[in-house]
Formats: C-alpha cells, structure tokens, sequence
C-alpha cells in the first residue's frame, strides 16, 4: 500500500522548526564567541591564556552557518545540501577546536563544548541532509503537483 507523500511528510515543520532553532543558537553563540572572544576562550580552555585571534573567525563562521541552516529550512529543496555542509563543519569544526584551540588538553567545559556544539548536532544535520533531498526529489518528479 502506497501511502501519500506530501511536502509535510517527506519535510514536515518539526524538521524546519530545529534549523531554525539551529539558527537562533548559532546566532546567540556567534554573536557570544565574536564579541567576547576572550570570554569564550577561558571558559572553554579553563585557562587565563591569550586569546588567539582565530576566535574571532570562529565567531564569525558560526554566524555564516546561521544563514545556512535558515535558507535550508526556508527552502529544503533548493538548499538540501546545506545540511550535510552543517554537518561537516561541525565535524571539522571539532576536530579543529579539539586539535588546534584545546591542544588535545579538555576539561569539563571543553567537553560540554565539543558535545554540545558539534557532536549533537551532526546526526541531527545528516538526517535532515537526506530528508531534504528527498523533498527536492519528489519536488522534481512533481509529486506534490496538483492537478485540477
């Protein structure tokens, strides 16, 4: 038994609803990371060291992917792969803060960083990814067509 596929199906609005709660917390930790860039890098270092002056661009790209997770809840077909880029930067993003800002050294609040914003996110990104692609798919086969 075939059952209907609809946009709300293959893309229903909880989906669109946590990119745009992806987008709000980018904001929020964007505009944390670039303004307070000291802050931020004691707190997550648990340290009293310089600031390296990379924190910045990091605040920066955490932004620029605000916009991306909106455009792609915006517009799923178009923007599908915006997803699985989310998910990569945040791999990246990771692995970068784990190697290059923690220097493999992490305490608890680095942990609670890496975890909390890249870790969680990225299963969350991929499905999105194929779901959105599949929304673009059935868009180009018009299966949400309407036909009088």
């Amino acid at each position: 038994m075939n059952s209907l596929q609809t946009p709300q199906t293959i893309f229903p609005n909880w989906i669109r609803g946590l990119l745009l709660a992806a987008t709000a917390y980018n904001i929020l930790w964007g505009i944390l990371i670039g303004w307070f860039p000291e802050t931020f890098y004691q707190w997550v270092t648990e340290s009293k060291n310089a600031v390296p002056s990379i924190i910045e661009w990091q605040g920066k790209a955490v932004l620029a992917m605000a916009a991306a997770y909106l455009a792609c809840a915006i517009h799923p077909g178009k923007f599908w792969y915006l997803a699985f880029f989310g998910a990569l930067t945040k791999l990246g993003g990771g692995i970068w803060f784990y190697y290059i800002i923690l220097e493999q050294e992490v305490g608890k609040k680095g942990i609670f960083h890496l975890l909390m914003n890249d870790a969680i996110w990225i299963p969350f990104f991929v499905f999105i990814g194929f779901r959105a692609l599949a929304y673009k798919k059935a868009k180009q086969e018009g299966i949400f067509d309407t036909e009088p």
